[in-house]
């Protein structure tokens, strides 16, 4: 497990990058976006997953990569795929030459249901902790769905994410004055230790051992990390 301070995430040879989200039909990404294209393979393609919303908006996501300069590739809408269509073999391929695989939508908790235990997973975890060198990026909920716990407005308690970041809670599109109690309360009533706040137009990128585990933060924001008690107590 890479660590830097109380911040903990799986060991991987590419890099993982936090997104708060924000407009990026109107720019609002754009330094983000950018900086993530800076670490890829541009030899490899793109798989955008989007938890809910049309294919054409998924396209588009993809387009606007690609105008940026990055290498194009494949888009999908999770809501309108079933589990089995998720492990075909043409699906698979494609995760396995991929370079960046960008985790999106507003809603995390399709992405992270539909997505469980099923081998496409599997792929990209394996991606991303193997030479193949993956960048993995999550934006909005897919942000909040790579940490170990995530909120649901529609869900009293917080509910189990991928956990590409154990002990931790994320929360995107962050302002502070309200959503600053809310991760206080969460972290005092359940396992996670860590809450991280990310707000519109900002990014937390952890690097690679090769990258001596780098963290950095990009974009116009600042991060805010609400940390445990015992979290500090282990420090």
């Amino acid at each position: 497990m890479h660590r830097q301070g109380p911040i903990h995430w799986l060991e991987g040879e590419g890099w993982l990058v936090l997104s708060g989200g924000g407009d990026w039909q109107h720019g609002e990404t754009d330094l983000v976006d950018a900086q993530i294209l800076s670490l890829v393979n541009l030899d490899r393609p793109m798989i955008v997953l989007l938890s809910e919303g049309t294919q054409e908006r998924a396209d588009m996501l993809l387009e606007h990569f690609t105008l940026l300069g990055g290498p194009g590739g494949e888009a999908f809408t999770l809501s309108q795929m079933t589990r089995e269509q998720l492990d075909t073999p043409a699906l698979l391929s494609l995760l396995s030459e991929a370079g960046l695989i960008y985790l999106g939508g507003e809603n995390p908790l399709p992405l992270v249901r539909t997505l469980f235990r099923t081998r496409a997973l599997e792929y990209i975890v394996n991606g991303f902790t193997t030479l193949q060198q993956l960048t993995i990026v999550g934006t909005d909920g897919g942000a909040s769905a790579l940490g170990a716990w995530m909120l649901s407005p529609i869900l009293p308690e917080p509910v189990q994410g991928f956990g590409f970041l154990p002990y931790t809670l994320i929360v995107p599109h962050f302002t502070g004055t309200e959503a600053t109690p809310m991760l206080r309360h969460t972290l005092q009533t359940s396992t996670s230790l860590l809450g991280l706040g990310i707000p519109n137009g900002t990014a937390l990128a952890l690097g690679p051992a090769e990258q001596d585990c780098r963290l950095e933060t990009w974009g116009v924001g600042e991060i805010t990390a609400v940390v445990n008690a015992s979290l500090l107590d282990d420090e």
